[in-house]
């Protein structure tokens, strides 16, 4: 028998992890109470169709996830949604990023797009690029960037459940030619960003998952079987352990507007 999910997963995250978690298949978010937000420990595996009610947006590692075609669609998913070279970056002119609209070719901004695909659910993953630059300016430029982008989706479509990732981890041995710092630093700043995300999501209301998780070894880095090579970009199997997270993990969203 199938379990109707917007009675009793609540209970059994409120059983299993006693905090403020679960999910909701309709349009609405579910009014919670102040306990800071977050996904449970694990739940019930949501499975496919809860895979399917989400549009993704990101950096590069989020893109990924079309090309390496882990989503029902494969290849061709329409879930994914990036500007033309793939990335976006999370800076003070994400709210006016333009994506290409996958259902129909077109370029438009997120809110736009938003308005148009009313998607119940959206998931947000941004750490990496400009990380260094990110914490040079520090969380409340990291928090009015993103909070310009989360404006943009609500305005566009209110009912949508918006839920924040952790930026997933760097492998020990990353190429950092690019970077002007070594890697142990930049994956402490990646955690840092991590933490800000959090509260962030707390703050507002949003679910959030700490996704990074499953990806890191015991020092804290990216699994070396999980990277294609050049130390941060992830491979399929990398990418089934996220979504397999992503459906065992499922979240409840406060209201505040409610």
């Amino acid at each position: 028998m199938k379990i109707k999910l917007s009675y009793t997963l609540p209970l059994l995250c409120a059983a299993i992890c006693l905090c403020s978690c679960g999910t909701d298949t309709s349009r609405h978010s579910v009014a919670q109470s102040d306990t800071p937000v977050g996904a449970c420990e694990t739940t019930e595996d949501m499975g496919q169709e809860y895979i399917d009610s989400f549009i993704f947006i990101g950096e590069s590692t989020t893109y990924h996830l079309k090309s390496r075609g882990v989503l029902r669609d494969g290849t061709k998913t329409l879930q994914v949604w990036a500007p033309k070279n793939g990335t976006a970056n999370l800076d003070t002119t994400v709210s006016t990023l333009k994506i290409v609209f996958p259902d129909t070719g077109e370029e438009m901004t997120v809110g736009e797009a938003m308005a148009r695909k009313r998607p119940q659910r959206v998931l947000l993953t941004f750490g990496l690029n400009g990380a260094v630059t990110k914490i040079k300016k520090g969380e409340e430029y990291f928090r009015s960037c993103y909070l310009s982008l989360i404006g943009a989706i609500r305005r566009g479509s209110p009912d949508t459940q918006i839920i924040l990732q952790s930026c997933f981890p760097i492998a020990a041995d990353m190429d950092m030619s690019n970077y002007s710092v070594d890697s142990s630093t930049l994956m402490s700043y990646i955690d840092t960003i991590n933490s800000w995300t959090k509260r962030l999501a707390h703050d507002e209301g949003l679910g959030y998952l700490n996704t990074a998780e499953v990806l890191k070894n015991s020092d804290g880095f990216l699994i070396s079987e999980y990277h294609v090579g050049d130390g941060h970009h992830l491979t399929t199997e990398a990418y089934v352990e996220i979504l397999k997270y992503i459906r065992t993990h499922a979240v409840a969203i406060r209201n505040l507007n409610a």
